[in-house]
């Protein structure tokens, strides 16, 4: 699981703190930090059909507060994969998310929103 937290908010002008990083409080998630919006960019560039549309979540044009769950074994190139959930906020869909991974257990978590942050990915 990733966890990319990105600033949007006023408030939103550093890394998030220890309380923040806490609300995630699952071993395997892997957080990041993303001030230059690199993977909601990538996120909304390489969304498209079948992947279903989100609903909220664009601030500006950047995508935040957004899940994406992938099946396992999905391909990640130069396009990110296609998600078989695709929504927000996150607190909203948390059923979405248990449903398509009690579906395919198989299923993989990447939210989009300091002492555990690695390089955010380049494209």
């Amino acid at each position: 699981m990733f966890v990319v937290w990105e600033p949007i908010l006023s408030t939103d002008w550093s890394p998030p703190s220890t309380f923040a990083l806490n609300l995630i409080p699952d071993g395997r998630a892997r957080q990041y930090w993303d001030p230059d919006h690199l993977v909601a960019k990538k996120l909304a560039a390489d969304r498209r059909a079948p992947q279903p549309e989100e609903e909220c979540c664009d601030r500006s044009g950047i995508l935040w507060d957004l899940v994406a769950v992938y099946p396992r074994g999905a391909a990640w190139n130069d396009r990110m994969p296609v998600a078989v959930v695709f929504n927000g906020p996150v607190v909203d869909v948390k059923s979405e998310i248990e449903s398509s991974l009690i579906a395919s257990p198989r299923a993989v978590a990447f939210r989009p929103d300091t002492d555990r942050f690695s390089p955010v990915p380049e494209w």
